[in-house]
């Protein structure tokens, strides 16, 4: 028996007499379990129990043939199609079971985006969802400009469209010195109040604070992380309120 195909074979979960029917099984072509058993030296009811194994994974096909079950191996293509079928479903799951996951428990439920496609998405669908008349806490940095590196100026008045439609506030702490780089328009027809941080504070990635949901993103290498805690959001929303304090506007 190839030792690498035994070892291949065994990271498959394979347990030894099932690697020793399967290799049986290939050499051969079509046989019964009598004439398997015989080549490996097996008893024949073991032989027997791990065909029926192998058959239900789909990795044997068996038919009856003058009273007689004769057992062959499917194509070895079919191991990988099994597998990337398994691997779909699997990836599925995941999508179907990240919503689920402890969803009554207070454990920390994280996401990331990273596509400029993904976080216009996001930030649509979160938009969608904020409850009606709330306010969004923010801390952007104009210089930096991680919207327009997102999305474009008409997209950007789809997202101004859905914040009024909602009724949603926006507070919004800048850096030092940076009021003048957003045009006074922008503040009176959006429902922004803005302030600027103290001195010597900078803030390249854009922060939200939204709901129970605290979202960090940025345009330059496009991402996006969210982190959905109440403990966490509250622990933030308080360093905020503090910057807020201290910020001039």
């Amino acid at each position: 028996m190839n030792k690498q195909t035994q070892e291949y074979l065994q990271e498959l979960d394979f347990k030894p007499n099932e690697i020793k029917v399967y290799i049986a099984s290939t050499q051969l072509g079509e046989a019964t379990a009598a004439q398997i058993a015989k080549k490996i030296n097996l008893p024949r009811t073991t032989v027997i129990s791990v065909l029926q194994k192998l058959e239900q994974s789909n990795y044997i096909s068996a038919h009856k043939y003058k009273g007689k079950t004769f057992y062959w191996v499917e194509s070895p293509r079919l191991i990988k199609s099994s597998l990337e079928h398994k691997v779909e479903v699997a990836s599925n799951l995941e999508n179907l079971l990240t919503e689920l996951y402890r969803s009554e428990s207070t454990f920390p439920f994280s996401k990331t985006v990273d596509t400029k496609n993904g976080i216009k998405k996001y930030i649509e669908k979160t938009l969608l969802e904020t409850t009606k008349k709330s306010t969004i806490y923010t801390i952007d940095n104009p210089n930096v400009g991680n919207y327009r590196k997102i999305f474009s100026d008409d997209y950007g008045k789809i997202l101004v469209g859905i914040k009024k439609k909602r009724q949603l506030n926006t507070k919004t702490l800048i850096p030092f010195g940076t009021l003048n780089k957003i045009h006074p328009n922008k503040i009176k027809t959006q429902a922004i109040e803005v302030k600027e941080l103290p001195e010597g504070i900078d803030f390249p990635a854009s922060l939200w604070i939204i709901d129970k949901k605290i979202v960090f993103f940025s345009g330059k290498i496009p991402f996006l992380v969210e982190i959905n805690h109440p403990l966490i959001k509250e622990s933030i929303k308080s360093l905020y309120n503090y910057l807020w304090g201290t910020a001039t506007g």
